[in-house]
């Protein structure tokens, strides 16, 4: 393998034999290769290395008995991976060998481990071969024993030993490769999905006219022949997941589909972006945006918001006064809260509430619902997942379901006139809660149905949290058009830093938000980052077994790990009794695990037909197993049985996707970082706790809180497209534009510098007249418009806020300073403008209170401002307002103001 690798001769001492590759397949050059030795390791050539490496596996009693050289029965010599290698066209072939060396670094010599490889430049397939010895490498030589603490886990299933899991290797190196692209800020990142699905070749790939080489060969010419002719095929793959693309992320998609050549390529990008389906945007004044989408999503989008448009025509919808009335007498709510409610039971057919992620929004909804039930409507309580439909139905819905599959029972009973499933009416309120997770196709089913049938629908969720997977962005544009509330002041979590920090998530905030948690010793990093999670889980299991807790990872392979992990720590201390080895599956994932009874259990799949309670978003604890059957309690109290050969979707239950969380609740929070983080992600994953949060980052890949927080705070928004203009439309922006400035005035014997100028003619305007102009009408508005007057009043807030942490990070940082140094006198300057700015903010915030009490009233000017500094503070504002008086306390001939 050595002088294959390396394409040369090679002559083994121990049998004397003889191997050459120098001749072997010329048409696949070998770009670089390497030998890399441990530190600390004898300074041998490669040749003494391998020979090192026979020694240390000779059957030394069986030499010592018969004088005969042979191996050890079971010997095993190296360790061969082969790295896949980018082959996009930005990366350059010395990134490649530095991408090489640096992995193997890491992954290998770092841990002991002698290594040789090569860069394979096959075309169209650039890949690294890496041959590992099996035992660690020191200054006396190979070690006795073998490096069996870096080999893969083993379980045990009817009495034979199989590997359990992957040891990692293709999830580091994908890791390794996307930290790689995003120091060197490139636009790249490995996809575990191919566009293609292929069979795995294994060492079918070396075999001639192989039956699977051949079907994977068949796929890609089958998918470069679509791509060639086929453009509405490729615009449908590229707006499956998102409403917009660019040019970059077509070529991306072409080239998976077999397009390598570039002069292909391009041809094929061509017909894509001028197919009557390929729709191009520009911005508000007519000029060129870079994306593009297709005219089905365009349709879509203008389906959606006709069918909103109808529904907000519609009369009634609200709950009356007594209704009210006794809903209210049952639940305590804040101004806030309570101006969703009046929003909710208001006369309207369709309406949106933003809740923030722990303010109380479900607290909410529940006041309106008991509201509707009063009067007599039947209410339906509904969720894009199972996990948030269940806790619905906990909440107090008496039905309670998935959108779809609502939506399915709904639409059999409109086409099947004897179906048993009672169709919604116009006393009929639909909640969605976690709305903004709806893709497009299913908000435009939920809405047509509510417009067929009459019924009302409100919409309870979060644009700032995770999105539908599927193609999505209408919930924003509904909430923008319709009668809505914000719920922002943030219950979930009991410290005051902890809540200022998520309510910072949902402002997007994430910088601010980390520093609070890195201050509070909640950021730990280190060089083996799960490890260092696993033993502070282990050590809160053992001080405390009963607290609700749960682990939270980006990718499935690291979920798989910590679980197995997690499961035997419990069997180790004593909490875990047993384990068999079963079969399981997420989606098209299948791998084994190995569970106890007393593990943590969860449910990846639903399959009512087995029981009503298998059903995927579950958890519960393992009671009884079995080859052929476990039962599981539930965590809401109910018993599950299946058999484990014929339902597969389960798993360990201790940790799961960021994606798994949303709009759940748990007490403590470990968070594992990892390169699918970003602003969505980290929003969700850092706001589920009630009690305590730590994120746990790999040191070597994130190299310093900035570069954290960047990554934390990628943005992948999936707005609409109807922000952006179509060619049409584009045209007529300009047209009008050119109606209103008038054409250039060009004519034959005169330039056009000779022209009279159009703007010369028109007469000067003052711009201070115009600034004062406008600040009247702004005025004007906004004691006239309610939700002008309260938009005015946070953002005065904000402004106050930014200018007050903005002097306080500046003392902060003047602490560090040698009093009276050059640099702590232009601090001292530079605080004084800092409070100016401040006691600036401060009183322009003080007279908008002042202003507009009178068009929202003392307790909705308080509510604004407390949602950017909490009701404390916003109580302090209110006093310099004047609008409030301090109260006094008298205790023991004391007195005090609060």
């Amino acid at each position: 393998m050595a002088a294959y690798i390396d394409r040369d001769r090679y002559t083994r001492d121990l049998t004397g034999e003889t191997f050459d590759f120098r001749d072997y397949k010329t048409d696949e050059p070998v770009l670089a290769r390497g030998f890399e030795l441990p530190p600390g390791s004898p300074s041998w050539d490669r040749q003494r290395l391998w020979d090192a490496v026979d020694k240390a596996e000779i059957a030394t009693k069986h030499l010592a008995r018969t004088g005969e050289v042979r191996l050890r029965s079971g010997a095993q010599l190296a360790k061969h991976y082969v790295f896949a290698l980018p082959k996009d066209e930005q990366i350059t072939d010395a990134q490649r060998i530095e991408m090489a060396r640096q992995h193997i670094q890491e992954q290998f010599t770092d841990n002991g481990l002698a290594c040789q490889w090569a860069i394979h430049m096959q075309a169209g397939n650039p890949h690294l071969h890496v041959l590992v010895t099996t035992r660690r490498l020191g200054r006396e030589g190979f070690d006795k024993h073998k490096a069996t603490d870096l080999n893969p886990d083993f379980a045990r299933k009817n009495g034979k030993r199989f590997v359990s899991a992957q040891d990692r290797i293709s999830e580091k190196w994908e890791a390794f490769q996307n930290r790689y692209f995003e120091e060197r800020e490139l636009d790249l990142r490995v996809d575990p999905r191919g566009v293609v699905f292929q069979l795995h070749e294994g060492k079918a790939r070396h075999i001639e006219a192989s039956w699977k080489t051949a079907e994977n060969e068949a796929r890609l010419e089958d998918a470069r022949q679509t791509a060639l002719v086929e453009p509405e095929t490729v615009l449908e793959k590229l707006t499956a997941r998102q409403c917009l693309f660019t040019e970059r992320e077509l070529n991306a998609v072409l080239k998976k589909a077999g397009l390598e050549d570039m002069a292909e390529r391009e041809a094929a990008k061509q017909r894509v972006l001028s197919c009557p389906e390929c729709v191009k945007l520009y911005d508000g004044q007519g000029q060129e945006t870079g994306l593009y989408t297709s005219r089905l999503v365009r349709a879509e989008e203008q389906a959606i918001l006709e069918l909103t448009d109808r529904k907000m025509r519609e009369a009634g919808g609200q709950a009356s006064e007594h209704a009210r009335r006794q809903a209210l007498s049952r639940k305590t709510l804040d101004p806030e809260q309570r101006e969703a409610f009046d929003v909710m039971t208001a006369a309207n057919r369709l309406c949106v509430i933003q809740g923030r992620a722990g303010a109380g929004k479900s607290y909410t909804m529940g006041a309106a619902r008991d509201a509707f039930e009063v009067d007599g409507w039947r209410v339906v309580g509904l969720a894009p997942t199972n996990t948030v439909s269940r806790d619905m139905h906990t909440d107090g819905f008496q039905e309670a379901a998935t959108v779809h599959a609502e939506l399915l029972r709904q639409e059999k009973a409109r086409t099947n006139p004897r179906s048993r499933v009672k169709a919604w009416d116009r006393k009929t309120v639909v909640f969605v809660d976690e709305a903004a997770m709806l893709d497009n196709r299913t908000m435009h089913r939920l809405l047509e149905q509510a417009n067929m049938s009459g019924a009302k629908v409100v919409m309870i969720g979060d644009d700032a949290q995770l999105a539908s997977i599927q193609r999505g962005g209408m919930y924003t544009e509904i909430r923008q058009k319709t009668d809505h509330a914000l719920i922002s002041l943030v219950r979930r979590q009991k410290q005051d830093w902890m809540r200022q920090a998520s309510m910072d998530l949902a402002d997007g905030k994430i910088k601010e938000a980390m520093a609070a948690y890195r201050e509070h010793d909640c950021i730990k990093a280190s060089k083996e980052p799960i490890e260092a999670l696993l033993q502070d889980w282990k050590r809160d299991v053992g001080r405390n077994p009963d607290v609700n807790r749960f682990i939270y990872a980006g990718i499935n392979t690291e979920v798989n790990r910590i679980n197995d992990a997690c499961s035997k720590i419990m069997r180790d201390m004593g909490k875990v009794r047993g384990g068999i080895t079963y079969d399981c599956e997420k989606g098209e994932k299948k791998f084994q695990q190995t569970i106890g009874i007393g593990d943590r259990f969860q449910f990846n799949a639903t399959a009512k037909s087995i029981d009503k309670n298998l059903i995927n978003g579950n958890f519960g604890t393992v009671q009884e197993q079995s080859q052929e059957q476990i039962e599981v309690r539930l965590d809401s109290g109910a018993t599950v049985s299946f058999n484990p050969q014929e339902y597969k979707g389960f798993a360990l239950g201790y940790a799961g996707t960021v994606y798994k969380g949303q709009g759940k609740t748990q007490t403590d929070v470990y968070a594992l970082h990892g390169v699918t983080w970003n602003s969505r992600t980290t929003y969700v994953g850092a706001t589920r706790h009630k009690g305590d949060f730590t994120l746990y980052v790999d040191f070597e890949k994130v190299k310093s809180f900035e570069q954290l927080t960047r990554s934390m705070s990628r943005s992948q928004e999936r707005a609409s497209t109807l922000g952006y203009l179509d060619e049409r439309q584009a045209d007529q922006v300009k047209e009008r534009r050119m109606d209103r400035d008038g054409p250039a005035l060009m004519s034959s014997g005169r330039s056009r510098a000779e022209e009279p100028s159009l703007d010369a003619l028109k007469p000067e305007v003052d711009p201070e007249r115009l600034s004062a102009a406008r600040e009247v009408r702004e005025r004007q508005e906004r004691l006239s418009n309610p939700e002008k007057a309260r938009e005015h009043i946070q953002a005065e807030a904000r402004e106050l806020r930014e200018k007050i942490t903005a002097r306080d990070k500046h003392k902060a940082s003047m602490d560090r300073m040698q009093p009276g140094s050059l640099d702590h006198r232009a601090a001292v300057k530079k605080l004084g403008r800092l409070e100016g700015k401040e006691q600036e903010a401060d009183m322009a915030l003080r007279k908008s209170c002042k202003e507009l009490v009178a068009t929202l009233g003392k307790q909705v000017v308080k509510a604004e401002v407390a949602k950017v500094f909490g009701f404390e503070k916003a109580g302090n504002v209110m006093q310099r307002c004047g609008l409030e008086k301090a109260v006094k306390h008298h205790i023991k001939g004391m007195d005090y103001s609060r």
